[in-house]
């Protein structure tokens, strides 16, 4: 993927928050950072996610402001299924995104300018999958290459402050990330608050409200499960059936007799 423009002068603005210009040395750290995040996103594209997460904890190390990195790491501990390692990843990438509350109007801009320019570009990559034009290989369309560019554009579209520059809100999408690493950790209440909490920010977003379903039939209760259902689909997100009848199933069981 090409490097976003714009960006690595977002991220010296980000990380240098209380500084009038960045030393030549901090402008070399910045630089590597980003350029260790592009390598990232290229390895996640190739699935090879060892090397991403190299690359990835490369970038916050030089620039431990770099919230994407944190989140890229996440996306690949992921798919390596290291799931408590991705808990702390997002975790990390949500306290990062929070020190952002401290910029001012000017660099809250700068940083505006620069998402919009990553999602973009992420924007273009994703349209070149889908078309076939990058492809996979095990077929003409790099399915799991594209669901890492959706979730990627979910969490960079979730991350704008427009209108409410002096509001800093977590991305949805992060907290999505974040709940489904709890779950696959095993940690299904920190699991649930994290799936609510990504509703909260955006009622609208599909695959939380599928998630938060799970959790309900899970803890046996299937009206609220049903509800979630409905929103998902309401919202655009196609559940699967498999769920939908497991749901129906398991209220009949647990009806009195």
């Amino acid at each position: 993927m090409r490097q976003a423009p714009f960006l690595a002068t977002f991220l010296v603005l980000a990380a240098t928050a209380a500084a009038q210009v960045p030393s030549p040395a901090d402008r070399q750290k910045l630089d590597g950072a980003q350029q260790a995040y592009a390598r990232g996103q290229d390895a996640m594209g190739r699935e090879a996610f060892d090397e991403a997460a190299r690359n990835f904890r490369t970038a916050f190390t030089l620039d431990p402001m770099h919230w994407l990195a944190w989140y890229g790491l996440g996306q690949a501990q992921m798919a390596l299924k290291r799931f408590p390692e991705a808990v702390e990843a997002y975790r990390s990438s949500r306290e990062v995104f929070l020190r952002f509350s401290t910029l001012d109007l000017s660099q809250q801009n700068a940083m505006e300018r620069a998402r919009e320019d990553e999602i973009r570009e992420v924007r273009d990559t994703l349209l070149a999958v889908e078309q076939g034009r990058i492809k996979g290989s095990g077929g003409p369309i790099n399915v799991s290459l594209a669901v890492q560019l959706q979730d990627r554009l979910r969490v960079l579209e979730g991350a704008r402050m427009r209108g409410k520059e002096s509001v800093v809100t977590v991305p949805a999408g992060l907290m999505l990330g974040l709940g489904s690493a709890h779950f696959r950790s095993g940690q299904l209440p920190e699991a649930q608050a994290a799936f609510q909490e990504a509703v909260k920010i955006d009622p609208k977003l599909g695959p939380a409200h599928n998630n938060l379903a799970v959790m309900h039939m899970l803890n046996g209760r299937f009206d609220d499960a049903k509800k979630e259902v409905k929103l998902a689909e309401k919202s655009g997100t196609q559940v699967p059936d498999s769920l939908k009848q497991e749901i129906e199933r398991r209220a009949r069981e647990a009806r009195p007799r």
